[in-house]
């Protein structure tokens, strides 16, 4: 297979290498989470005043606040796209983390944070992946697809999407079954889709279905690619049952659906088959 070195590919082309749509995937997953939330804080979003109140700032500082952090968000997500470095990569784990904590510490629930595990898996995972170098100025280094990946490079790229994907989709049918959200009632009854009662209970069960079985049998044949288009088809239903503006909840989400491609190419490259191999030679010896 050969590589290209533009920044815009086809992640879907059989002619290009693993490592080079990977590296596509992970930069796409950061830009969409930090263009998407760095949206909300330019327009002020309201939504945002409880974290502000869990450090006591109040509501005149927060709004003026907001469109900062927008903008830091968007110009990270955007460097990060065209000049990935492991400095930015490292503050995009923090970042992501640090905010999806805000939730629970909000008193929003511990399904919230669990809800955003594609937001901060994907630059843990890009992170990870580059390592922790010695040397200062490697740090500020742009980074290029790997030329291949070692045994503990093809152990994070399978393990970090399936344990991320696990959490997000046990944290959202979380939302269903233990806190009745009322942002995902409103967006599966803008479609017709009554979410009350014994509904709500069986919409969150399936998801938490989902989870385990992307963790213990993510090779069910279609399952990755269902989980994909099912997470990105949920999110669309932000701008279809709310207004045009909420695409940007969609985008903000990237990681939801870069992550099962991630592990459904991993899946299909050479990495796998050959590290299993070795795993099952190594055990009959």
């Amino acid at each position: 297979m050969s590589t290209s070195n533009s920044l815009f590919i086809n992640p879907f082309s059989s002619k290009l290498a693993f490592e080079e749509k990977l590296f596509f995937w992970l930069r796409m997953g950061v830009l969409g989470c930090f263009v998407g939330h760095g949206f909300w804080g330019i327009v002020l979003k309201k939504g945002w005043l409880p974290f502000f109140k869990v450090f006591f700032i109040n509501e005149p500082i927060a709004y003026n606040f907001m469109p900062l952090i927008g903008a830091m968000d968007i110009l990270i997500g955007l460097t990060v796209f065209f000049y990935p470095n492991r400095v930015l990569l490292l503050w995009a784990s923090f970042w992501t983390v640090f905010t999806a904590l805000l939730r629970p510490s909000a008193s929003m629930g511990m399904s919230e944070f669990f809800e955003r595990a594609g937001n901060f898996g994907v630059p843990i995972l890009f992170l990870l992946l580059y390592g922790f170098p010695v040397v200062g100025e490697k740090w500020w280094s742009k980074l290029k697809p790997l030329a291949t990946l070692s045994l503990q490079q093809a152990y994070l790229v399978e393990w970090i999407p399936r344990l991320s994907l696990f959490s997000l989709l046990a944290g959202h049918g979380g939302l269903a079954v233990f806190m009745n959200h009322p942002g995902l009632i409103k967006n599966m009854t803008g479609i017709g889709l009554p979410m009350t009662g014994s509904n709500l209970q069986i919409f969150g069960m399936f998801e938490i279905v989902l989870a385990f079985l992307v963790l213990l049998r993510p090779r069910i044949p279609g399952l990755l690619i269902f989980i994909c288009l099912y997470k990105l088809g949920f999110e669309l239903l932000f701008p279809i049952v709310g207004t045009a503006r909420d695409i940007f909840e969609t985008i903000e989400r990237m990681g939801d659906y870069v992550l099962p491609m991630i592990l459904f190419e991993y899946y299909r490259s050479k990495y796998h088959s050959q590290f299993r191999h070795q795993a099952i030679v190594s055990k009959t010896r």
